[in-house]
């Protein structure tokens, strides 16, 4: 992640990895056949730590609402943590490259989408966001304000705490999902 993050994905070789973990270039072939399955490699790798980034969260103490909340901090922090994860996500060897990557790309953020959804269902049947809210739809919506959010902090050099973005997130959207409690006098009166 270190070559991504400095250098992109365009730079990342079987042999400037190599020469980053300091073995010779043939033992890498041993472990992966080629560029390909590095890149899958590591986007498997990043699947492992956020899941154990979410494991660590004691999300099950929490209400779903809560849960929705403490999941979009930890994932801001999660990409503060390791910046070169935006520069794999908007590389241009996602983008029109490598179609084993891509597909194992999509896998993971299928995953991440779903269990995003998951939470805001769930915070749906607790009642604590409207049942007008499409889970699936939104969950694409606020991953799209992280990923906005995280392509932001890379052109601007890191100028700014990523991880301190979350509560703007979760003010905007989040909270913007939350049951109605009153009619405005604007819809109860008669037209």
């Amino acid at each position: 992640m270190e070559i991504i993050r400095h250098e992109g994905v365009a730079k990342l070789t079987t042999r400037s990895l190599s020469k980053a973990v300091g073995i010779a270039q043939p033992t890498l072939f041993l472990h992966f056949g080629n560029k390909s399955h590095i890149l899958v490699a590591l986007v498997d790798t990043i699947q492992e730590r956020l899941q154990q980034e979410m494991a660590g969260l004691g999300l099950a103490q929490m209400t779903p609402l809560e849960r929705l909340k403490a999941v979009i901090r930890a994932h801001l922090n999660f990409i503060q943590k390791q910046p070169g994860i935006p520069r794999l996500l908007f590389s241009e060897a996602l983008q029109s490259g490598d179609p084993i990557f891509r597909d194992r790309m999509n896998e993971l953020v299928l995953f991440f989408l779903n269990f995003v959804a998951g939470l805001i269902s769930a915070a749906q049947e607790q009642g604590e966001i409207r049942p007008d809210i499409v889970p699936q739809q939104n969950a694409c919506i606020l991953i799209a304000a992280v990923q906005g959010l995280a392509f932001r902090w890379i052109l601007s050099d890191h100028r700014f705490e990523l991880a301190d973005q979350a509560d703007a997130v979760i003010a905007t959207l989040i909270e913007g999902w939350a049951p109605r409690t009153g009619v405005s006098a604007a819809r109860a009166l008669p037209v």
